[in-house]
């Protein structure tokens, strides 16, 4: 996950903030300064239309759900390895090709500070970051992972009378840190399913969130928080042979 795994095997790390209203004026047109800002890293843009719902509460017991056509805004890097969307009530960065986090973190918390800088009481009530491994192996023994993950992952094989008759095999941890919650998803989901497993891959994926309103000096600080969080169950999950490989 951060810069000592250079070879790592991450399909997805993903940051989302969810606005704390809808700022409709961005369907329209970004901001100049957002704009200016995130063309620094993101330097092809388009423009897709989206539908959302919008939710309008009318008393205790009465919500009125409506829906309305908006413009998103996509923005892609020079080497096509990130991606940004910006969309009237949330903001995304996917990386398809991470480097290490400070590079994250630079590009999201520059991007994010101009937002707060240029829209109106702009206020933050979500904040994700999600980081999806997908260990993909050639041995034929396909629920043989001992030499490269913690035991305490793998115990679910044990309970099958036939290991070769398993066709998923998949954990969900869920992990409460009062002002931070933390998913963990992990074990062999299988794009074959129902079929028995026929491909050697192990996922690791860890989904962090704060759900609080967050100033911006509060969200860099939830960035450091959740990626250290993440961090650490990593390790965990991982064997020294494991290190090797992805160092």
């Amino acid at each position: 996950m951060s810069a000592k795994y250079p070879h790592n095997f991450l399909k997805n790390v993903t940051a989302r903030i969810d606005f704390g209203r809808n700022y409709y004026q961005i369907s329209s047109a970004v901001p100049g300064a957002v704009q200016e800002k995130i063309k620094e890293q993101f330097p092809f843009v388009q423009r897709k239309r989206a539908v959302a719902e919008q939710m309008h509460v009318l008393s205790e017991t009465e919500v009125k759900r409506s829906h309305v056509t908006e413009n998103h805004w996509f923005y892609q890097g020079k080497d096509g390895g990130k991606t940004l969307c910006l969309a009237p009530d949330f903001l995304w960065i996917d990386y398809k090709k991470y480097e290490n986090f400070a590079d994250l973190k630079s590009t999201f918390s520059s991007i994010s500070e101009t937002l707060f800088e240029s829209l109106p009481d702009f206020s933050v009530n979500r904040f994700g970051l999600r980081y999806l491994n997908s260990i993909e192996m050639t041995d034929p023994q396909m629920t043989d992972w001992e030499a490269h993950l913690n035991g305490n992952l793998l115990s679910i094989f044990n309970l099958a009378e036939e290991r070769s008759k398993i066709s998923r095999a998949f954990h969900n941890l869920e992990l409460n840190y009062g002002d931070m919650n933390l998913t963990f998803l992990y074990g062999m989901h299988n794009p074959d399913y129902p079929a028995p497993i026929k491909q050697k891959t192990f996922i690791l994926d860890f989904d962090a969130y704060v759900i609080n309103p967050l100033d911006k000096d509060q969200l860099a600080v939830s960035l450091d928080a959740m990626h250290e969080k993440i961090q650490v169950l990593f390790e965990k999950s991982i064997t020294d042979k494991f290190r090797q490989i992805i160092s």
